[in-house]
This record gives structure tokens, C-alpha cells and sequence, in this order.
């Protein structure tokens, strides 16, 4: 490997993360005020509460993470599995 620093990339400064993690903020809390201004039309009761959507996409997300989480431990085979 040559001893040139590597190229920086925009997202490797901290202070670029920050910007994108208040910007993602930002979006996630307009996103939740716009749910006061939209008028939906449910099919059940539970989704005309406010932050319903928000919630369930959260909850939905976690519960795919966790699966995958243990999928892993399921499927995961030794590093020297095939050299036998």
C-alpha cells in the first residue's frame, strides 16, 4: 500500500455525519407533523391514531433486525466448515 493518505470521502469527517444525522431529524419530525395534517381514510380504528404509521414502521423494522439476528445464529457455520 503507497503512503498517501487515503481519499476522504465527505462522510468520514464527523462533522458531515452530524449535518446528515440533524437533516435525518429533521425529516423524521416533519414527516410525524405532517401525520396532524393528513385526513386518512383507515379501515381500522387503530390507524387513525396519530403516529400510528411511525410506530409501526419502527416496530416493523426492529422485529426484521432481530430476525435476521437470529437467523444468523441458525445458519452460521464454523470459518473451516468446507475444508473438512
Amino acid at each position: 500500500m503507497s503512503d498517501k493518505k487515503r481519499d476522504e470521502r465527505w462522510l468520514d469527517q464527523n462533522r458531515n455525519q452530524t449535518k446528515l444525522f440533524h437533516a435525518l431529524g429533521a425529516v423524521c419530525a416533519l414527516l410525524f407533523a405532517a401525520d396532524f395534517a393528513i385526513h386518512r381514510h383507515v379501515y381500522f380504528e387503530v390507524e387513525s391514531t396519530y403516529g400510528f404509521y411511525p410506530v409501526f414502521g419502527f416496530a416493523a423494522y426492529a422485529l426484521i433486525v432481530g430476525a435476521g439476528w437470529l437467523w444468523r445464529r441458525v445458519v452460521l457455520r464454523r470459518e473451516d466448515y468446507y475444508d473438512a
